[in-house]
């Protein structure tokens, strides 16, 4: 094909891209507020990786533009936010009851080499975190933008600070909070933050339970457009 050729052929499919692009927005515009789930996402939140599909329990919350691929399986009201990647293509993940991973998280292992990711019950992990092949026990909270390596363990009733780095094999004994890169132990837990690691995940139920209810009337709201 002359360069002539190739210019004109990238030219129309410009043309066409845009073409499409302007009909979209036009039709969002006439749809109004019940076009807001298409605007959102038009990815599936669920895929399947090597015949193998993620299992979900009852009340789960998966915002319409995250990503839960392959061997992956999430605890009842368990909820995984806008923008969050949970991979389970290379090994399983495992994401515990009333566990919430927040925005803009990835969880995942880098090579069918690595360990499982598993995730206890009543965990948060705060947004931009990057979690691979980790073990995390119940009632944790791992702060925003932290890292967690390989191999790591981070036992129950614990914090990782906000922008932490996790090394391979490190690991968190229960009650204590970490924090700094290379993290290290920063003190003790003091008992009312040891209660209120048992109570944060609750507000993340009620809120995707709120999200849910909220998409599903708007795409009832957009089936009673449409007849």
């Amino acid at each position: 094909m002359s360069s002539l050729a190739k210019t004109l052929v990238w030219r129309f499919g410009f043309a066409l891209k845009e073409t499409g692009l302007a009909l979209e927005t036009l039709g969002c515009k006439l749809q109004g507020n019940y076009s807001f789930k298409e605007k959102l996402s038009r990815h599936s939140t669920l895929t399947q990786v090597q015949y193998k599909e993620p299992s979900l329990g009852k009340n789960t919350f998966i915002a319409p533009s995250a990503l839960v691929a392959g061997d992956v399986i999430i605890g009842d009201k368990a909820s995984v936010w806008y923008n969050a990647v949970v991979r389970g293509d290379h090994r399983p993940v495992t994401i515990g009851e009333n566990s919430n991973i927040q925005d803009n998280v990835f969880v995942g292992s880098t090579s069918e080499f690595s360990p499982e990711t598993f995730i206890g019950r009543n965990v948060s992990i705060g947004h931009g975190a990057v979690l691979k092949g980790c073990t995390i026990g119940d009632n944790v909270l791992v702060g925003m933008n932290a890292v967690i390596s390989e191999k790591v363990t981070v036992q129950p009733n614990s914090v990782v600070a906000a922008g932490a780095y996790l090394p391979e094999e490190a690991v968190v004994q229960t009650g204590e909070v970490w924090a700094g890169s290379p993290a290290r132990k920063l003190r003790d837990l003091r008992p009312k933050e040891i209660q209120y690691l048992s109570t944060l995940p609750e507000r993340y139920v009620e809120s995707s339970a709120e999200h849910s209810a909220m998409m599903e009337l708007l795409s009832l709201k957009q089936k009673e457009f449409i007849k």
